[in-house]
């Protein structure tokens, strides 16, 4: 595999404390009316080119008016995965990211791991052509780190496919009969209509794709970026409220946040209730576009009411023990496995001791 051009960014990129000003503004302004729109054209060789309008913005994602025109023909097919990762008081994340770098790199996509605050952890990852490191303050929770590197220098628009993930899940997770690659599990359920993918679908407080990992490609990621008039003022009429029976999970340690009111995920996300607002409401503002989105979890695909949210009162927020309808996620239902919640802990770690004994790779099944 030749070298990997990420354009102007070196193996590592340090983003300083006040470098990147982040867009948080109330999303109703014009750089809005009109985004992630798709146009396709034929050619006499039958050969279809897709073209998508996202809004034109400086390096640092600020809008400067107006849109540009993408044709998707031009763009690589290569996924770019952004991995964020902090130190935890547990040391669960230092575990869980040391289990992706032995198991989930791979050759078959480009690479950004973004360290939040101070860590030893670039210690442990390879150099390669396809892998990039961020260093930046622990700042604005995932969801903000991911949009500011994703808007640095334009990076989104080099690319159709993403997945983005953190370093509360441990996986992947392969059974010894698979022979595919875990990005791919999640990329192939992007479709031209379904446009957010995740390992789980919460019901609670309300439905949505947890942020855990999520795959989506251009228009989906723009639509989360630059959220489309359309989809704002359907939503501003159609409020997210939750459910009259969403009582919160026996294990948690946070009540529900109020509902949102400013949509995606462009934005420093100060407080924990504003960053689970953005992880929330993501799924609404996609299906409110227009879309679809969809999940690994067997009850997502089995049970047709888990999708019209009428199973909380029997699961709530499932990744907790015993609240997957009695049961437990099992890793091998859903690829990676959240590890930092005690759900089957003694699962996880005779899993995670078999995986290192086979001294699985993702670079034997992930092919460039």
């Amino acid at each position: 595999m030749g070298a990997v051009d990420f354009g102007r960014m070196s193996n590592t990129l340090i983003f300083h404390g006040g470098d990147q000003k982040i867009n948080s503004k109330p999303q109703n302004n014009a750089t809005t009316e009109h985004t992630a729109s798709v146009q396709e054209t034929s050619s006499p060789a039958k050969n279809t080119t897709v073209i998508v309008t996202v809004p034109a913005t400086d390096g640092q994602g600020n809008s400067t008016g107006g849109h540009v025109q993408l044709d998707l023909s031009t763009i690589s097919n290569r996924p770019l995965i952004l991995y964020a990762y902090a130190d935890s008081k547990d040391g669960s994340a230092l575990a869980n990211f040391k289990f992706f770098i032995a198991h989930g790199l791979h050759a078959a996509a480009d690479f950004i791991i973004i360290l939040n605050g101070e860590t030893s952890a670039a210690a442990l990852i390879p150099t390669k052509d396809n892998i990039r490191v961020v260093h930046r303050p622990n700042t604005c929770y995932d969801m903000g780190a991911f949009s500011e590197v994703l808007q640095k220098d334009g990076l989104y628009k080099r690319y159709k496919r993403f997945i983005t993930m953190n370093a509360s899940i441990r996986g992947p997770f392969m059974p010894y009969w698979s022979e595919g690659c875990w990005s791919d599990m999640f990329l192939n359920l992007v479709t031209d209509e379904v446009k957010l993918v995740g390992m789980t679908a919460n019901c609670w407080p309300t439905f949505h794709i947890q942020s855990m990992i999520w795959a989506t490609d251009l228009i989906g990621i723009t639509t989360l970026l630059f959220p489309p008039q359309k989809a704002l003022d359907y939503l501003s009429t159609h409020p997210i409220t939750l459910p009259a029976p969403a009582p919160p999970p026996k294990n948690a340690t946070h009540a529900p946040p109020p509902p949102p009111t400013i949509f995606g995920i462009n934005s420093c996300f100060s407080t924990w209730h504003s960053a689970v607002r953005a992880e929330v409401s993501s799924t609404s503002l996609i299906l409110a576009s227009g879309y679809k989105v969809d999940a690994l979890m067997l009850a997502y695909q089995g049970l047709p009411r888990y999708k019209e949210n009428l199973t909380c009162k029997e699961n709530q927020d499932l990744l907790f023990s015993g609240n997957y309808f009695g049961i437990d996620v099992h890793p091998f239902e859903t690829v990676f496995m959240k590890a930092n919640r005690d759900v089957a802990p003694r699962v996880l770690e005779r899993y995670s001791e078999w995986m290192e004994a086979k001294k699985y790779s993702s670079y034997d099944v992930c092919k460039a």
